[in-house]
């Protein structure tokens, strides 16, 4: 097999990469496609022959690669990144909103207050994923200084690229645009109403996703977008567009608490105490950097809010599997228990 296909298939990503995990799964007998969406019980692919639908079960993530047996998805390939947030409800799972993607675009609306919590808990969950993360800021046009707000947000979000948007007179499209590789995969995420599916469009030249309003109350938006679908990017590269999502828990945030905090790590390695929390202990060169300005105390709430909240995860997962592993015991206990006796 050729590491470029034919025909539609090398619209959507096909890379040297993909031709690698196609090699080693060993298949010749199946035909490699990608996941565009994902409905109920089936999913939309794309071959080098064109679109068509397949059944799945499990169901695969919009992104993924896959290997057809007809209609049907026989095999799922190794996925190079996901990115996945804590499924909603008393469940514990992960819920994946894109799989095999290079580039994150955390969407922020500057037509309201901005709200760097929440940009940092995006860029824990994108860090994480095994993609590039870069803010973006949307509706730079309804701000009066949005190259302040920019600077301000670039100097809490340490080490994080932020570029300034606007889709009304077409501000920082061609800097998003260029971010993107010919054969790479870029993923919005963000809140409903901040301007993804503009900026989308923006992308794409054309109005090809629907745009919804914005209340003026409140600036929030309704779910204009309510499926993740994968699109070609005129001149190359892949677009997914997804949801707005008015919460993200995170799933694990083993790396991307440490890539988002880099400063906050980098400063307890000063502390006095290996085990110091950053409170009121003598020699705390995180508490120090509050009171002299050069870190400022919400940042150390967030990452203290979101260390909480990944720790309570591993330890809900970890009950989980022992909980499981307790029911795999008794349910061969019952069996050993139930056979018959020979004398």
């Amino acid at each position: 097999m050729a590491s470029a296909l034919p025909g539609d298939l090398a619209q959507y990503g096909w890379s040297d990469r993909v031709h690698a995990l196609v090699a080693s799964a060993d298949r010749p007998d199946l035909v490699p496609a990608r996941v565009t969406r994902v409905d109920r019980d089936r999913c939309g692919v794309i071959t080098s022959a064109g679109e068509r639908t397949a059944s799945a079960r499990p169901l695969p993530a919009v992104g993924d690669w896959v290997l057809l047996d007809g209609d049907r998805v026989a095999h799922v390939l190794e996925r190079w990144s996901a990115l996945e947030r804590q499924a909603a409800g008393p469940t514990t799972e992960a819920q994946t909103l894109a799989a095999d993607v290079d580039l994150v675009l955390i969407a922020t609306g500057l037509d309201r207050p901005l709200r760097p919590a929440r940009v940092e808990r995006e860029l824990v969950v994108a860090w994480d994923s095994g993609a590039r993360p870069v803010v973006v800021l949307t509706k730079a046009d309804t701000h009066p200084d949005p190259d302040a707000e920019a600077d301000e947000l670039r100097s809490r979000l340490v080490g994080a690229d932020v570029v300034v948007t606007s889709c009304t007179d077409g501000r920082g499209v061609g800097d998003v645009r260029s971010l993107i590789g010919p054969s790479e995969t870029v993923v919005l995420l963000g809140a409903s109403g901040v301007g993804k599916s503009s900026l989308a469009n923006a992308l794409l030249g054309a109005e090809v996703l629907e745009v919804g309003a914005v209340r003026g109350s409140d600036h929030k938006g309704r779910h204009t977008t309510v499926t993740r679908n994968l699109v070609p990017l005129p001149g190359g590269g892949v677009l997914i567009d997804t949801p707005g999502l008015r919460g993200i828990g995170v799933w694990q945030a083993d790396e991307g608490l440490s890539k988002t905090f880099a400063d906050i790590e980098e400063l307890a390695q000063r502390c006095r105490f290996g085990d110091c929390e950053h409170r009121s202990e003598p020699g705390c060169a995180v508490t120090e950097a509050i009171e002299e300005g050069r870190l400022p105390a919400a940042r150390l709430e967030s990452w203290r809010k979101l260390e909480r909240e990944a720790a309570w995860m591993e330890r809900r997962r970890d009950g989980r599997a022992a909980a499981e592993r307790r029911r795999e015991i008794k349910v061969m206990s019952r069996a050993i228990r139930d056979m018959p006796k020979r004398y």
